[in-house]
């Protein structure tokens, strides 16, 4: 099973290696033929969007992790948890991941706003 992961992290990791080069690319392409540099800045923050969510990986795996054992809806049917601990102890394992998923989610939208932001006007 370690191998596995390590498989799925790694072509992860390639996959996001990839988008990032091409994001630099596609932005110094732009950048050249439209004589407006700001292409190349904003694929910059393309690459910090990937970067985020590669180093953030964890994170995804676990939000995934919590969203298979809801829908399981899991039961701790040990000797020493009393109905209110299970309580707890589910509630718990829930919360464990609550502000670095929200913090994921603003570090990408934030990011995306500051390379695109200026943008919106001609939408």
């Amino acid at each position: 099973m370690t191998d596995r992961r390590h498989g799925k992290s790694s072509h992860f990791t390639v996959k996001a290696y990839v988008a990032a080069l091409v994001a630099l690319m596609l932005g110094t392409l732009l950048s050249m033929r439209l004589h407006d540099w700001t292409w190349f800045s904003r694929s910059g923050s393309l690459v910090v969007i990937i970067g985020i969510i590669l180093t953030s990986h964890q994170i995804i795996e676990h939000m995934r992790s919590l969203n298979r054992s809801q829908q399981r809806d899991l039961k701790f049917d040990r000797d020493w948890a009393t109905e209110e601990k299970q309580h707890f102890i589910h509630e718990d394992r829930q919360d464990a991941w609550v502000s670095e998923k929200y913090g994921l989610y603003m570090l990408v939208i934030g990011t995306f706003v500051w390379g695109f932001g200026d943008l919106i006007n001609q939408l």
